[in-house]
């Protein structure tokens, strides 16, 4: 097991037992986090160890020394001994009168092609792992060809891949469009043209145009700060991970409440003025000192003894879900996501003591599950669509209330303007209409915690019954 040192507070007190305590607690914030789906890894150069022709190397140290024996005698001597950078070399060239857009290209040809490439064990068990989206701070295919690999029998690109530059500005689908395993490489993809970064002033570029108002990846974005993000061996330190640690927050890192994002990172642990910078001003950023590999070797043992892997040859089948309910006629249409039932139940409750009939689903299903045309029928014989919202919805993985909320949207195009259809009702402070990416013209009911009031109780069975007079005027 890899002995993990959490960095805490300055005000933190107690000894080493203390510390291995307090360790303790961050692995299991971590795991259930993970077991929420609400992580997000940013994964960089530490993990990109592989082996080719028969050795072990590290994938872009290799690829500078291949660089700088193709460049040959325009760099002139070589200043210092030991593991060249990408950046060292493209500095060296370019003193020499180089011109730097000849160096994409020139790399695109030394990668080594994919079959010559095996795939790094770090990433095949981050794969192996419940994360729906990846970010990559690397220009590589490691990452992907290993979830495709973990999750789609090796078959090439299946795996959703989303490459940001500042050329050509990517991001992430729309809110409400769910992602099935994703990587967002975040300074670009390998191409023969300057599409991704190589160098210190490419980085500078790509982060300058990542904060422009009209260039960022907003939707990507958003998606890191409502997660807990864990970057896994970035090799950043000094500005770039402060910058990073801030695109993660919604505020400035001071004043962020109510998430913790993770580091696992030998640069950043071997920065003592950055570790007090996040230590000082108490970002809730934790810091796992260490190589980055022996943190994930260790992140996959904790997560496999939680959740053992089947035995190959073991299929077991989920028994069938129960049939949803007959729904009462015109009755009142509850949606929410399974995370929230207590909040829906406390709604139904009170809307049924007023006596309004409520058609309340079972658990939420997920994406894989066919969308019921019993399911499509009730909300098209409703009288009030009551989708729940919180942060559990604000969500990029497959779920059935989306499907539920698309169709509710298209049935509403049918309804007479003057009746109240969609009713949507926000449970928690964590989600607006532009976050969610659903109901952004209708006026949300706030319901903190989800405890239905007097004045909502009564707005919902003046609307039902408005439904009910002009359902029997029209017969």
């Amino acid at each position: 097991m890899a002995t993990l040192t959490c960095v805490t507070d300055p005000s933190s007190t107690g000894g080493a037992d203390s510390n291995g305590e307090e360790t303790e607690i961050l692995w299991e914030q971590l795991l259930q986090f993970i077991e929420e789906g609400r992580v997000i890894p940013v994964v960089g150069q530490e993990l990109l160890t592989t082996s080719l022709g028969g050795r072990s190397v590290g994938l872009y140290p290799y690829l500078a020394e291949r660089l700088c024996e193709r460049l040959g005698k325009r760099l002139g001597p070589r200043p210092v001994e030991g593991a060249l950078t990408l950046n060292e070399v493209a500095c060296r060239y370019l003193a020499k009168g180089g011109e730097i857009e000849d160096l994409y290209s020139t790399l695109k040809t030394l990668m080594p092609p994919p079959d010559a490439l095996e795939i790094p064990a770090p990433l095949l068990q981050l794969a192996e792992m419940p994360f729906m989206l990846f970010v990559s701070v690397t220009f590589d295919t490691l990452l992907e060809r290993a979830i495709n690999q973990a999750h789609f029998g090796g078959r090439d690109r299946a795996t959703q891949v989303f490459a940001y530059s500042p050329q050509a500005v990517a991001d992430l689908p729309a809110h409400g469009e769910p992602l099935d395993k994703a990587v967002f490489h975040l300074f670009g993809k390998l191409s023969a043209v300057p599409d991704y970064a190589v160098t210190d002033e490419d980085v500078l570029e790509f982060v300058h145009s990542l904060q422009s108002e009209t260039r960022r990846p907003n939707v990507l974005f958003d998606a890191l700060n409502r997660s807990h993000v864990l970057i896994i061996g970035s090799t950043f330190s000094g500005w770039l991970a402060r910058f990073f640690f801030r695109i993660a927050k919604r505020e400035r890192l001071s004043m962020a409440r109510g998430k913790t994002d993770f580091v696992a990172d030998r640069s950043v642990g071997e920065d003592s003025g950055l570790v007090y910078f996040l230590n000082q001003f108490r970002t809730r950023t934790k810091v796992f000192p260490g190589e980055a590999v022996a943190f994930v070797g260790e992140l996959h043992r904790r997560w496999t003894k939680r959740h053992p892997p089947l035995r190959k040859g073991v299929v077991v089948l989920p028994p069938p879900p129960p049939p949803p309910p007959p729904m009462p006629a015109a009755a009142v249409f509850l949606s929410y996501a399974s995370e929230d039932r207590a909040a829906a139940e406390a709604i139904k409750i009170e809307l049924e003591r007023v006596g309004i009939d409520v058609w309340f689903d079972r658990d939420d299903l997920q994406g894989g599950d066919d969308f019921s045309e019993e399911i499509k029928r009730n909300i098209e014989t409703c009288s009030l669509f009551l989708p729940v919202i919180s942060r559990h919805t604000l969500t990029l993985h497959k779920r059935f209330f989306f499907q539920e909320w698309k169709h509710a949207e298209k049935v509403a195009m049918r309804v007479s303007p003057h009746m109240r259809f969609i009713v949507p009702v926000a449970i928690d402070k964590a989600t607006s209409p532009k976050e969610l990416g659903f109901f952004h013209d209708l006026h949300w009911t706030r319901l903190p915690d989800g405890q239905p009031t007097p004045a909502f109780v009564a707005e919902m069975r003046r609307h039902y019954r408005n439904y009910h007079q002009a359902t029997a005027s029209a017969a």
